[in-house]
């Protein structure tokens, strides 16, 4: 075993740092025939202990696995009754979660390597202890007894200290030699010449010189027993005198002690005054702050009860008053403190003084409000002109009752429900007033966009003829177009409103509809200053405005481009709180805009519908140019925005409704439908309102083929009711004039449409030709429908000349009885017939017609021709005359008529 030992260290372990102190041999508790070596090791570099199990092979060993000793867990010597001779045991580890199973060579080997364990257990100051189990208490060695075994042999040889620590001399016969060991053994043997030769003379000779070793230990241990009693005296001296000293010291201190207690007892009288005079001190400075706080001079109170509001100086005097009465109502005072009966006064009294004083400020403002009101309604009135469309600002009555604003705000902290009722009186007051004004303002601009015509609703008679294409038709007109933008319209008012509407509207000249256009931008531009004023001042008087120092601009349209520095003002969330706050009391204020402004498109809507696309148009552009979109006339001009949208979709409807109903013309001729000439000139209308309104640009778009496919379908149908015009005539003069419109007009959104229409003209064309046009040649016609069917029932073409039917002589005659001038007079009564059937003969339509059967009678010439020359070929037979003779018969025939 001692050699197996020697190679383990030599081969296995000696090149990696590691010292084997033990090790047995075992097979597998299950498989019994190979055999392993389980090894305990120490790695000297790291200093921790490893569980090896060696395997050998055929010329060497090789370490198969390994556990750390921190990760054993359970030791299993399987001592039992029903196994106590086995040498089997277990071994539990914590990584693996593994128990592996061992059979010793014998019980001895066993209890040695468990022993060498529990020394190991003893020794590791982890937590994580090793658990025994199964293990016969004679057999194994208490730690305790280990380790002063251990302590005794390392006092007796401190070279061979580091292979000591786990494992003495007596209890193993092999120690693995020490580096320094092995140095000193080679220096000794390399002394010796014969060490090699003669190991017993080596022995003998080692052991004569540890004979004489020990022989001098003993004499110096004997030659140093003087020395030590006199150290033992040394110290039995110096221990006496420390004795003496602490005597002394018990002494001193038993003298300090009343000393001591003296002071403390003066220490802690001088803590409690100190607390005392602390006490007093911060009591002195509460009361002060308190009796600050809560202090409410007598004069400031008879200046809030009985203080002129009248004058700049009163109203400064009560202002400051408010001030210190709000510093006392909201003083910051411990809670305790308010259970003073002091306090609770005080608080009395300054709670009555503020309420008598927000009764006396509202009431005051409330008579100021109606007083400014009755003042000043007719002055504004009578401001509102008809030349120039403005509206008064309120600018007098704002700088009135502006000095109140800051007692306003003090009256909005300290009493809500006074000021509420104060908010509601104002809103009364000014909405009344408002009203009056803007009611006015928009009969004066119907007025005046009526030149003077319209009063309070009515229709006057034009004072002068001369006015008739500077006014607008109201009553007549009214009436012809009242349901015009209803849906409840009858259909004989929608199937005359689309002619009655354009014809009226373009007796009107661009430059009046651009004056309705300005006037309306007038209207926007003097509305939008009056409410932002207000807007403005509502926000300073009634303390509505959160955005932190923010100012909301003033006499500035709501279309207006905002500058850089407005740009930079202000968050979306401030605008939109801000705007949440001041726009209930703006609909309150201006509760007429909306109405009035609804009632005035609603009325030059039922004048005409054009109307409606100039307030579309000019709206939309004024709210999506808005820099605040959800500010209170934004809100307004979108909600006014959106009837007026409505009233654009039933006009076009009304368009759509009366293409629809329209009623086949009673004259013999019915030519080009009204509808398509008129939209021809709503259409024009409509471009220039709609020329640079982008925005509008789909809604007028999506009409435009709404109103073209309808005129598709009321084509088809008239030409159908229609019975004393060909059908395929009617088409054809409304297709052509249709396309020529849409080319005209150049739509981009038609331009499907127009393709189409181009489409059904040409088909139109083809139909009348074929069904009115014939075959002037109709003998011919008929004779090679013959040959035709001939050929069809397998007789060669070469061979047609054979049959009797359709002989040569047959072919001639029919070609004699088809001369130029029975062509020519056939002609002629075909283009009377296309003059009688077309409504408008000064039109190139004719010569269209008269183009497309010329082209159809050439070619029928041609293909009787090649029918000629391909059943005749060597017959010599010609039609009498050429093509040129047709053409020139055709235009004789046409430069005639």
């Amino acid at each position: 075993m001692a050699t197996i030992g020697l190679t383990l260290q030599r081969d296995v372990f000696q090149h990696n740092d590691e010292r084997l102190m033990t090790f047995i041999g075992v097979t597998k508790a299950a498989k019994k025939k190979k055999i392993y070596f389980l090894t305990i090791v120490l790695n000297d570099l790291k200093r921790n202990v490893v569980i090896y199990l060696i395997k050998k092979t055929d010329q060497y060993f090789r370490k198969h696995k390994n556990w750390p000793l921190s990760d054993l867990r359970v030791v299993d010597a399987k001592c039992g009754q029903s196994a106590a001779d086995s040498p089997e045991f277990e071994l539990h580890f914590h990584n693996n979660k593994q128990v592996y199973k061992w059979m010793a060579n014998s019980l001895n080997d066993k209890y040695s390597f468990i022993q060498w364990l529990t020394r190991l257990s003893s020794q590791n100051s982890s937590p994580q202890r090793i658990q025994f189990l199964n293990i016969p208490k004679e057999s194994l060695i208490s730690a305790e007894s280990l380790e002063m075994k251990r302590m005794a042999i390392n006092g007796n040889n401190e070279d061979n200290s580091q292979s000591n620590d786990y494992m003495s001399e007596d209890e193993e016969s092999y120690q693995v030699l020490t580096s320094r060991e092995e140095a000193d053994l080679e220096r000794l043997m390399s002394q010796c010449e014969f060490t090699i030769h003669n190991a017993e003379a080596f022995t003998e000779q080692l052991t004569k010189e540890v004979n004489s070793m020990d022989s001098t230990n003993i004499q110096n241990i004997m030659a140093s027993e003087q020395r030590v009693l006199g150290l033992m005296q040394i110290l039995q001296n110096a221990i006496d005198e420390t004795l003496k000293l602490e005597t002394r010291i018990g002494h001193y201190e038993n003298l300090l002690k009343n000393v001591r207690d003296v002071v403390l007892q003066v220490e802690q009288k001088e803590a409690v005054v100190q607390t005392q005079n602390d006490n007093n001190t911060k009591l002195l400075l509460e009361l002060e702050f308190l009796i600050n706080q809560l202090d409410f001079p007598k004069r400031s109170e008879e200046c809030l009860l009985e203080g002129d509001l009248t004058t700049k100086n009163g109203i400064a005097l009560c202002i400051s008053a408010a001030n210190d009465l709000q510093k006392a109502l909201n003083a910051d005072i411990h809670p305790s403190l308010s259970y003073m009966t002091a306090v609770q006064e005080q608080r009395k009294l300054l709670n009555r003084t503020c309420n008598r004083f927000s009764s006396r400020l509202s009431h005051h403002l409330n008579n100021l409000f109606s007083h400014l009101t009755n003042q000043y309604s007719d002055h504004f009135l009578s401001v509102i002109s008809r030349e120039e469309l403005t509206l008064p600002s309120h600018s007098v009555v704002h700088n009135t009752i502006r000095p109140y604003s800051p007692l306003v705000k003090w009256l909005k902290t300290n009493d809500t429900e006074i000021f509420a009722h104060l908010a509601k009186n104002y809103r009364d007051f000014v909405s009344k007033q408002y009203e009056r004004e803007l009611s006015l303002f928009f009969e004066i601009s119907k007025e005046r966009l009526s030149g003077g015509r319209y009063v309070s609703g009515n229709s006057t008679p034009p004072q002068n003829p001369d006015h008739r294409r500077r006014t607008l038709p109201s009553s007549e007109g009214s009436n012809r177009r009242n349901s015009g933008s209803t849906t409840g319209s009858t259909p004989a008012s929608n199937a005359d409103h689309f002619e009655t509407s354009s014809t009226r509207s373009s007796e009107i000249s661009l430059s009046e509809w651009e004056e309705f256009d300005t006037c309306i931008e007038r209207m926007l531009s003097a509305v939008d200053p009056i409410c932002l004023s207000e807007q403005q001042f509502c926000i300073e008087f009634f303390d509505l405005d959160i955005s932190a120092g923010v100012p909301a601009p003033t006499n500035t349209s709501i279309c207006s481009s905002p500058s850089p520095s407005n740009q930079s003002q202000g968050s979306s969330e401030t605008d939109s709180k801000r705007n949440e706050q001041i726009r209930p009391m703006m609909t309150e204020l201006f509760t007429a805009l909306e109405p009035e402004f609804i009632s005035f498109a609603t009325f030059y809507d039922k004048l005409d519908g054009l109307y409606s696309m100039y307030l579309l148009v000019r709206l939309t552009h004024h709210v999506l140019s808005a820099q605040d979109t959800a500010s209170f006339l934004s809100k307004s001009y979108g909600n006014i925005l959106i009837q007026v949208k409505r009233n654009f979709d039933r006009f076009m409807q009304s368009q759509q409704n009366s293409i629809e109903e329209s009623k086949a013309p009673k004259r013999p001729k019915c030519g080009v439908l009204p509808f398509i000439k008129k939209f021809e000139i709503f259409a024009k209308q409509t471009e220039n309102i709609f020329k640079n309104a982008v925005q509008r640009r789909a809604d007028i778009d999506r009409w435009y083929t709404v109103l073209v496919r309808s005129m598709f379908d009321a084509i088809n149908r008239i030409s159908k009711e229609h019975h004393k015009t060909p059908p395929e005539m009617i088409r054809l003069e409304n297709y052509h004039y249709l396309q020529i419109t849409l080319s005209t007009l150049k739509i981009s959104c038609l331009e499907n449409e127009r393709k189409e229409a181009k489409n059904r003209y040409t088909e139109a064309l083809k139909d009348y030709v074929k069904r009115y046009f014939g075959r002037p040649l109709e003998k011919l016609n008929i004779f090679f429908e013959g040959v035709q069917q001939k050929v069809s029932q397998g007789v060669k073409e070469e061979e047609i000349g054979y049959q009797l039917a359709f002989s040569k002589q047959e072919l001639r005659k029919i070609i004699k009885d088809c001369n130029l001038k029975e062509v020519k007079k056939g002609l002629e009564e075909m283009y009377r017939k296309v003059e009688k059937h077309t409504c408008e003969p000064d039109t190139n339509l004719i010569q269209v017609i008269w183009r497309s059967m010329q082209e159809e009678f050439i070619t029928q010439y041609k293909t009787i021709q090649e029918m000629i020359e391909r059943c005749y070929p060597d017959a010599n037979i010609t039609l009498l005359f050429t093509i040129d003779d047709v053409l020139n018969v055709f235009s004789e025939i046409a430069q005639t008529h």
